[in-house]
């Protein structure tokens, strides 16, 4: 459903006149589904509140056993809450894939049925659903090599419970002061709605991840050959640099624990550059274990580089990533003209890579 909507082009769409325009069409785009989703979590919440104080007046009233009554009751008010948050996921995923579709039109990468990129709209469709990025061999490479078994578990339990235990310390804050405050005669849809500002909050922030994650899918195809140029520099034509490139985005795969969409498109086209067949990951030692001593400053700078655009056009903070940075600028000696965050600047604004 979602591919199918994503690739349906029969609605009228004004598309930008010049790169400003469309940067600024992109930075609508954000906004408006930023504040649609602040909006749906307070409705969603006042729902919820609402649902609750409609069932619990019946408590003691449906069934003559107390227990049995509070557990009714108790389950009756699970079941709404559970409805509302699904009907409100549902429509998140909504916001989601029209910011998708958009972003897609306005960078004209499915203007009709010749033009569409394939790949970008699948990477936006996953994207925009918070489907997993590949963890599969690539290229004899692993993604999950490094990574402990415990750490993925942390990672899935917190990304599931962060809102439920966001809203419940907010509320025992709450009611602490609450009570503090107002004596004991504050009633429990007052406690409840204090968990308002989280609902907005929470939605507010996901979807903005999810945009900032769509607009950087959606920009790399448009760039990817200002990015080759970036990583490769003066030694664009070199075998060696181009394994060196290659090995490094190898090394953020390993940190990153999966091949990421950006990465995998620009590690594909160096690729390309290169004889068939002649580079697998199990036919080289891994870059992090070798002497960077024994490389000219050139090709640790093609190393550096390349690293800095795949932290870049994956913006996910990784410690062992910024290690290895760092571990490559201590080797040059010298001081970079740029940063990591000035190369995500230019590629979102559109504007040429330092």
């Amino acid at each position: 459903m979602a591919l199918s909507y994503l690739f349906d082009n029969s609605e009228n769409f004004k598309m930008p006149k010049d790169e400003s325009q469309r940067i600024q069409f992109l930075k609508n785009v954000e906004f408006y589904a930023v504040l649609e989703a602040g909006a749906l979590g307070l409705l969603s919440g006042l729902l919820i509140v609402l649902a609750t104080a409609m069932i619990e007046p019946f408590e003691g009233r449906l069934l003559e056993d107390l227990w049995w009554d509070r557990v009714l009751i108790l389950s009756l008010v699970i079941v709404a809450g559970t409805l509302i948050t699904m009907l409100e996921l549902v429509i998140m995923y909504y916001l989601s894939l029209r910011a998708a579709r958009l972003m897609a039109r306005i960078n004209q990468q499915s203007t009709n049925d010749d033009d569409t990129d394939a790949q970008v709209m699948y990477a936006l469709v996953n994207a925009g659903l918070q489907t997993p990025n590949n963890r599969g061999i690539f290229f004899g490479i692993n993604p999950r090599n490094d990574i402990p078994r415990w750490k993925i578990l942390v990672a899935a339990i917190f990304l599931k419970t962060k809102v439920s235990v966001s809203r419940t310390l907010i509320k025992m804050l709450w009611r602490r002061f609450a009570l503090r405050v107002f004596g004991r005669t504050l009633s429990r849809g007052a406690l409840e709605l204090a968990s308002l500002p989280v609902f907005a909050f929470w939605n507010m922030w996901v979807i903005r991840k999810t945009i900032s994650e769509l607009r950087f899918r959606s920009e790399i195809p448009l760039r990817e050959n200002d990015i080759l140029e970036f990583i490769l520099g003066e030694l664009f034509q070199d075998i060696e640099a181009r394994h060196l490139a290659l090995e490094m985005m190898a090394e953020h795969i390993y940190g990153a624990g999966d091949v990421h969409p950006n990465i995998e498109r620009i590690f594909r086209k160096i690729i390309e550059m290169l004889p068939s067949g002649t580079w697998e990951a199990d036919t080289v030692p891994r870059l992090r274990e070798r002497d960077l001593n024994i490389l000219s400053d050139e090709y640790v700078r093609v190393c550096q580089r390349a690293l800095a655009i795949s932290m870049a056009i994956d913006p996910r903070s990784r410690k062992n990533h910024q290690r290895l940075f760092a571990k490559l600028g201590k080797r040059l000696k010298t001081p970079k003209e740029w940063k990591i965050s000035s190369l995500q600047k230019s590629i979102i604004s559109g504007k040429s890579l330092p």
